[in-house]
């Protein structure tokens, strides 16, 4: 299982990681990302990846 946490400071909200996440981990909710369905994380970081703002992390719980 995986924690996903998004800094709302960060996160400029143009969805880079809710159009990358296998999962359908994100959404977009008062103009920025939310993980919506943490559960379903793979754990594969795609969001990391495409996040020009690093306000994405994952960590294994």
């Amino acid at each position: 299982m995986y924690q996903v946490t998004v800094d709302k400071e960060k996160c400029d909200g143009k969805g880079e990681c809710v159009d990358t996440c296998p999962a359908n981990v994100f959404e977009i909710k008062d103009g920025k990302s939310e993980p919506v369905n943490m559960d379903e994380c793979l754990g594969c970081e795609s969001c990391i990846e495409v996040c020009p703002n690093d306000a994405i992390a994952v960590n294994e719980v």
